[in-house]
Parts: C-alpha cells; sequence; structure tokens
C-alpha cells in the first residue's frame, strides 16, 4: 500500500516538474540563434589545412589539359613513417592527394607522367630523376611531369 504524505495531486507535480526542466534547458535555446550569426563571421575553410590543400591541388590541375587523360598519377613524400602509431601524419597528404585529383587514381610511387610530390623538410625543391618541375602547388607539395625521352 502505497501511502501519500501530501495531498499534492500529480498532475501538479509532473506538470512542476515538466516546468523546471523546461527552464534548466532554456539556456540552450539562444544556441540556436547565435550559431548561424558565428558561422557569418569567422571564415573557417580558409583556416583549414585540409581544405587548402585540397583546393590548392584542385586548382593546380585544372590549367594542365591532359592531366585527367592520364587516368593514374604518381605519390612522393619525404615524410618518414617511424611506426604503425604514426599512421596518420605518414599518410596524410597521400589521401589528400587522392581526394583532390578525383577521378584519377594516385599510385605511391614514382612511376606515372604526373608525380604529386609533399615534402616535409626544408630541402623542398629535390627534383626527381627523369622528372621536370611543372608547377609549384603550395610551399609543401609540387607536380612533376616524366620528361620524355
Amino acid at each position: 500500500m502505497i501511502l501519500k504524505i501530501h495531498r499534492i495531486p500529480d498532475r501538479i507535480v509532473f506538470r512542476t516538474i515538466f516546468a523546471l526542466l523546461i527552464l534548466w534547458n532554456l539556456k540552450y535555446f539562444f544556441l540556436i540563434f547565435q550559431i548561424p550569426f558565428t558561422l557569418l563571421f569567422v571564415d573557417y575553410i580558409k583556416g583549414n589545412a585540409f581544405y587548402s590543400q585540397i583546393s590548392d591541388i584542385r586548382n593546380a590541375i585544372k590549367d594542365i589539359k591532359d592531366f585527367q587523360d592520364e587516368g593514374k598519377t604518381g605519390f612522393v613524400s619525404d615524410i618518414a613513417q617511424a611506426s604503425v602509431f604514426d599512421i596518420q601524419s605518414s599518410i596524410r597528404d597521400f589521401y589528400l592527394t587522392q581526394y583532390a585529383v578525383v577521378p584519377s587514381v594516385v599510385k605511391n610511387d614514382a612511376e606515372e607522367v604526373y608525380v604529386i610530390a609533399a615534402y616535409d623538410t626544408k630541402q623542398k625543391t629535390a627534383l626527381l630523376k627523369g622528372y621536370k618541375l611543372v608547377k609549384k602547388i603550395n610551399d609543401r607539395t609540387y607536380l612533376y611531369k616524366k620528361v620524355k625521352e
């Protein structure tokens, strides 16, 4: 048998709890209006390193007429893979390059006609043998083309 201590109807108790929950969550209500204005005044895209790398590569290859005709693009990098746990920094540029040059397929070698090189060290002008520099994409990334012999 349930013994009621107070003679307050259940309807009033539930409405009070519901009102307290609504008032508690009102502090989040104004976030709905804050988010669109935040996105208007802060330019996140230019500060995003991933997006800028992809857009730099896309802007560089759209000027080259026969780039997409090849179907495959080589990729070389001087970023060393220290261990299995360091995989994120070692292949990040490879996947960014693959995303940027779609529908072309990126191969992790220097056997193709076009090769995109991502350098992490200070010696950024290291040329590949048998290739000529077509375009400097940005401070870290270069586009090479195989020299016909």
